[in-house]
């Protein structure tokens, strides 16, 4: 939200981590929730490909639609782990 992403379009986001060593696709469609998806090195991966991010973003609209309940049961079943700042 700070212009530390750049924004990849359909809620799809790229975050640098880690002095510009790692990168993070963030997924956050509909501004309730943002899930770090894919994590990887800048030395593995120079970025992701077409397809991905066409399936990135389908991903993020589907989590826009899951509701407050769904989100729980994802937590208690460790399907999402919540990452406190």
């Amino acid at each position: 939200m700070l212009g530390q992403a750049v924004d990849l379009g359909g809620g799809v986001f790229k975050k640098r981590l880690g002095k510009n060593r790692f990168r993070s696709i963030i997924l956050a469609k509909g501004g309730r929730n943002w899930v770090y998806e894919y994590l990887f090195a800048k030395e593995d991966l120079d970025n992701i490909s077409v397809s991905d991010l066409a399936n990135f973003r389908k991903l993020a609209r589907s989590y826009e639609g899951l509701t407050d309940r769904e989100i729980v049961e994802l937590s208690a079943n460790q399907d999402w782990v919540e990452i406190f700042e």
